[in-house]
């Protein structure tokens, strides 16, 4: 009962801390979804409070060394234990709470894209965050066995994520000094762009991302981007699907500015596209270009 009413108090303290970022909706226990709080960053304009930038956070209490998502015991192991992470479609933070500091450290999860392009079935994931100011590169996580893990529940490997050192941290001091909280937000605002980005890249089914790779805690980060080769990899996906309207697009704009001679250029791409993805209106409209 005591540790289930420290978890509470980390929630309460931190629900407070991120209203100094913007909006905060808790997640009631009773809806255990993988998530504590859905966020959205606040934008201080002439006369008007805007909101935007959203993002989830799991809360930790300090102490904890990781995460693990996917269960040891293999006679618990469901597959959705894991791939919830993988179908969601805006950031995950993890929030480390400091009690008797009164402060929330805000890691960034997106090293996660590595197992989601190499490692699409894993059994465990096992988050990592490091509580020292070390700025060490962030790497790929490296598959390690299980020992007897039964086959059908994952590639029967664990997977060490690390997430490196908070890309920020808020305290009771930075929710009064505006210039210290527009600095963080900042940056977490950044953060959450590109992450957006690796969603949208991921719909797409292009084998690309970023990670912050250095993180300077409330200072700065560098980003890496990865183009990878997966397994089970269709270029013929991206030709009749996501890159598909993109080509067109690009062809018949290119044409309305007058640049014909360039629109003619994507004639072998879009020969690549099925034929019933491009309207009919369209290849009436620049015949030369989808004969």
């Amino acid at each position: 009962m005591f540790n289930f009413r420290e978890g509470d108090r980390s929630e309460y303290l931190a629900n407070y801390l991120l209203s100094g970022l913007g909006l905060v909706t808790a997640v009631p226990r009773q809806e255990d979804i993988g998530f504590d709080f859905y966020c959205q960053l606040a934008d201080q304009e002439i006369g008007n409070l805007s909101f935007g930038y959203p993002f989830i956070m799991q809360v930790k209490s300090y102490g904890i060394n990781n995460i693990i998502y996917g269960e040891s015991d293999p006679n618990k192991w469901k597959v959705e234990g894991v791939n919830w992470l993988f179908r969601l479609e805006i950031p995950l933070f993890i929030g480390i709470v400091y009690k008797k500091e009164m402060r929330l450290d805000i890691y960034n999860t997106s090293p996660l894209n590595f197992i989601y392009f190499e490692h699409p079935d894993p059994s465990i994931l096992e988050l990592q965050f490091r509580y020292e100011t070390d700025t060490k590169n962030i790497g790929r996580p490296e598959p390690q066995p299980i020992n007897g893990w039964p086959n059908g529940k994952g590639d029967g490997n664990k997977y060490l994520v690390d997430l490196g050192v908070p890309i920020i941290t808020i305290d009771n001091e930075d929710i009064h000094d505006s210039e210290r909280l527009n600095h963080k937000k900042s940056l977490l605002r950044n953060v959450i762009l590109k992450e957006q980005e690796n969603y949208l890249y991921r719909k797409l089914s292009v084998p690309y991302f970023c990670w912050t790779r250095e993180i300077e805690t409330n200072q700065s980060f560098r980003y890496a981007w990865a183009h990878l080769i997966p397994l089970n990899f269709r270029i013929a996906n991206l030709y009749h699907s996501s890159l598909a309207q993109c080509i067109i697009s690009i062809a018949i704009n290119l044409k309305a500015m007058g640049n014909v001679h360039a629109a003619l250029e994507l004639k072998p791409l879009l020969k690549k596209i099925k034929n019933d993805i491009i309207p009919a209106e369209i290849k009436a409209s620049f015949p030369d270009l989808f004969e």
